[in-house]
């Protein structure tokens, strides 16, 4: 998700340019240009999107490792929750939440719920 909202060319737009070679005259519209450009293309702000995108893509990938710790009987609950908030830091981008809160964020709730939820049996050795 985060390679496809980073590098797709899902942002689009279109623009006019006007040209007037005597000062006084009315200017003559130019050709509309029309384009789609991706969000690495259009943000002026470079990295700050390539970041978020990082900690929302990264999140899934902390809960996990906080679930195969915590079945293992070694903590991960707080690896679980950390991942949770991360994750849910997504639902202040306006251009970010449609794609990753049903995709990502939902699946991570879901995940969370029951890996919070399960017992975990301690092994004896």
């Amino acid at each position: 998700m985060g390679l496809l909202f980073l590098f797709a060319p899902i942002q689009g737009g279109c623009r006019v340019t006007a040209t007037s070679t005597v000062p006084g005259q009315i200017a003559t519209p130019g050709p509309t240009i029309c384009t789609n450009e991706s969000l690495v293309q259009r943000q002026p702000i470079w990295p700050l999107p390539f970041l978020a995108v990082a900690v929302w893509s990264v999140a899934p990938l902390l809960s996990y490792v906080g679930v195969r710790r915590r079945v293992a009987g070694k903590g991960g609950t707080a690896l679980i929750i950390l991942a949770l908030v991360l994750e849910a830091t997504v639902l202040i981008s306006f251009g970010a939440a449609p794609f990753f809160a049903p995709f990502v964020l939902l699946p991570l709730v879901i995940s969370t719920a029951l890996a919070l939820s399960a017992r975990v049996v301690q092994r004896s050795t």
